[in-house]
């Protein structure tokens, strides 16, 4: 019969993918569910969503020899794994905040978890439950390593000072090879060799490069050790899980405590150890006093499946805690306190370390871009041009671009269509007569094509960090483009809450993966060139303000005749405001098809941005300079009219005279010229006198004619 504190078992049962679990894990949830009075179907039925691994008759063989032992197994076993994986039981009062990706919080306050009065759990002996040293060893070989990964184990050992030391071992095979003579073997000293019974064996837990295993032969930093002696050993499993450590694998020393093998994900040696300081920091913060002396990446951890003094080097979970590092630093930094630590100045004499800059003068390595502009004016060829220029170390706009690989986010773009564009712009690159700098665009510019898949944010985060982190580890790719965002912002700009999640999001990328984000955002309808440039893109400031660095293209009011001298090319002023820089001059480019080319004559450098407000000054001045423009041409139509009737006067053979020039001349202004205009257009001490013209007396025919002093000088 099933107790009343056992109700929710099969419920909790249920939220645990029975493929997740390891051996021994599945073998538990059985001891549980039979020493909770439940029945042997119950455990066959939710064996049997493990297609892979599920055999007739397996568990009514195994459930048989249940029961033999004097201890238990809790239904708290199965109440763990299924809170791992986000179960809660139905319990009432629990406040529970879910965050914008979903993970549930308990709002309990910042100080985060003390683990210093964590429930217990015994670890089960060697002289108690089944034991399968092989499959044990196996399911972690599985969990820890790569297919092609070299792996150090110890077996052989050596004694100093009364103490059993082990030897430098193994690291010729690969975990394919050994998981392939572990499914063959009856006995795990047929595939390891015998070990010491005093002492056990031990395994390195990151990869080797099959030549050694010091620290120079570690191939990739994926795992720290954090071991306690200070806690006690029936608290240790508890406590880890409680810590949400982000576990590939967890195993009982056999000795006085348990060895979590930690994801810590890092790229290099240097960031390795300082992931694992701050792991260690954090432990010791929470009462799970660490062993320091397990920093090292090539350290040796207890080999599961091996006993030592007679008990068993467990296996006891793999997969525990937080998914990744990255997620459960995210919850570490959020369960402790939101607000960074305070510091003094003492460093002030330590050059800063900046990160490099992306952009020239705009942004640096691993800061947000926004780049903004009107509807179907051209951002995502800019986009795509600002992409391939960082992908082969190019320029962009003039500017010079850090090198590195692309991850581009197209969510409104057909994917052939995308592609053409692709190659239209390299055609039109300086790079593109060089098939090398092609080859390494190819490497280095990875897209997702989104159109007709769009969904918002919340759902796109996890999936985008997925497939971006597969690609290669953390800081893989230089810069991540999404294009554009009123695809996955959930359509309301001016809803400042909602766009702060959405900011947030866009930051969570940036720490999962280790890079830039450029996202492409639009202008209101109407003109926004009366605005400023921070001020100029659709919805609230959170956009601008939360951006490190706000690229806007504002068109510009040009002349018809400066723009057909670009060949009529769509004019724009490009504006730049930087967190890390100082405000970089407008620039002006022209957009031809499909790129944009600055104008690096300055010829626009005098045009005003359509929409754009004049102070009063600028109107008065603008007015003068419109009179005066007007002033010259009228004077300028004036003198052709004049000339061409003195030309016909010499066509008609008469004499220029003010008579016969007024009779020849044409109109202005669409009237008349009057004898008295024309007095005074020719008379050089009149203040509307044209300048070129004069009228003298010819002693010859005793008249008064009209000259060109320019021609009369020729």
């Amino acid at each position: 019969m099933v107790a009343e504190d056992h109700a929710h078992l099969l419920d909790a049962l249920a939220a645990i993918d029975p493929a997740t679990l390891d051996y021994s894990e599945w073998l538990s949830c059985g001891f549980a569910l039979h020493d909770s009075g439940y029945s042997c179907q119950d455990w066959e039925e939710w064996s049997r969503r493990d297609h892979a691994r599920w055999h007739e008759g397996e568990c009514e063989s195994k459930w048989r020899t249940f029961g033999g032992s004097a201890d238990k197994v809790s239904s708290g076993s199965i109440i763990r794994l299924a809170e791992a994986r986000g179960w809660r039981q139905p319990t009432s009062g629990e406040g529970i905040a879910l965050d914008w990706d979903g993970i549930g919080t308990v709002t309990s306050g910042p100080a985060g978890p003390d683990v210093t009065g964590a429930d217990t759990e015994p670890i089960i002996d060697a002289d108690e439950g089944h034991w399968d040293p092989c499959r044990m060893l196996s399911d972690y070989l599985e969990a820890i390593f790569e297919d092609d990964d070299h792996v150090g184990y110890v077996c052989e050992c050596w004694e100093r000072d009364g103490r059993l030391m082990p030897k430098r071992g193994h690291w010729d095979r690969t975990a394919g090879e050994l998981r392939r003579e572990l499914a063959r073997a009856a006995d795990l000293a047929d595939v390891l060799g015998d070990w010491d019974e005093r002492a056990g064996a031990w395994i390195r837990f990151n990869p080797l490069d099959g030549q050694g295993c010091g620290n120079a032969n570690v191939t990739e930093f994926r795992y720290a050790l954090v071991e306690s002696d200070k806690l006690d050993m029936d608290r240790q499993f508890p406590a880890i899980k409680e810590l949400r450590l982000p576990c590939a694998a967890v195993v009982s020393s056999a000795g006085k405590s348990v060895h979590a093998i930690v994801r810590v994900d890092a790229k290099d040696r240097t960031e390795y150890r300082k992931r694992v300081g701050w792991l260690y920091d954090y432990c010791d913060r929470h009462g799970f006093v660490v062993d320091r002396q397990n920093k090292n990446e090539s350290r040796l951890s207890r080999l599961p499946g091996a006993t030592r003094n007679g008990k068993r080097q467990l296996l006891l979970a793999t997969n525990v805690g937080e998914e990744s590092w990255y997620a459960w630093k995210k919850w570490a930094e959020e369960s402790e306190d939101d607000l960074p630590e305070d510091s003094d100045s003492t460093d002030l004499d330590t050059p800063p370390d900046l990160a490099p800059e992306l952009i020239e003068g705009i942004a640096r390595q691993g800061q947000k871009v926004i780049v903004v502009g009107d509807s179907k004016m051209g951002k995502s060829c800019t986009l795509i041009d600002l992409a391939e220029a960082i992908c082969v170390g190019g320029e962009w706009l003039g500017m010079r671009c850090a090198k590195g690989m692309v991850y581009y986010v197209n969510l409104e773009i057909d994917s052939e269509e995308f592609k053409k564009r692709q190659l239209m712009i390299w055609d039109e690159r300086p790079e593109s007569c060089d098939p090398d700098q092609f080859a390494t665009l190819k490497r280095s510019f990875a897209k997702w094509n989104l159109k007709g898949h769009a969904t918002l944010m919340k759902e796109l985060v996890p999936r985008l960090v997925r497939r971006v982190l597969a690609r290669g580890p953390r800081g893989t790719f230089m810069a991540i483009i999404i294009d554009p965002v009123y695809k996955v912002n959930g359509g309301d700009d001016n809803d400042a809450r909602a766009v702060a999640d959405f900011t947030n999001a866009l930051d969570y990328i940036s720490t999962a993966c280790g890079c830039a984000v450029i996202y492409v955002h639009h202008h209101p309808k109407g003109s926004a060139g009366s605005k400023k440039s921070m001020d100029r893109m659709s919805g609230t400031g959170v956009y601008a303000r939360d951006a490190d660095a706000v690229i806007d293209f504002t068109a510009i009011d040009a002349e018809d005749e400066l723009r057909e001298r670009f060949g009529g090319a769509k004019l724009y002023r490009t504006t730049f405001t930087c967190r890390s820089f100082p405000d970089r001059k407008p620039l002006d480019v022209a957009f031809r098809y499909p790129r944009f080319y600055p104008d690096t004559q300055g010829l626009l450098s005098s045009c005003h941005v359509e929409g754009e407000e004049l102070s009063w000054q600028e109107k008065n001045d603008r007015r003068r300079q419109g009179r005066l423009e007007q002033a010259d041409n009228d004077r300028r139509e004036k003198i052709a009219l004049v000339r061409d009737a003195l030309e016909l006067c010499l066509k008609d053979d008469v004499y220029p005279t003010r008579n016969n020039v007024l009779e020849r001349i044409g109109e202005f202004d669409g009237a008349q010229i009057t004898k008295g205009q024309l007095t005074a257009w020719t008379s050089k001490d009149n203040r509307r006198a044209l300048g070129p013209f004069s009228c003298v007396h010819d002693e010859t025919s005793n008249r008064w004619l009209i000259v060109d002093d320019n021609t009369s000088k020729d």
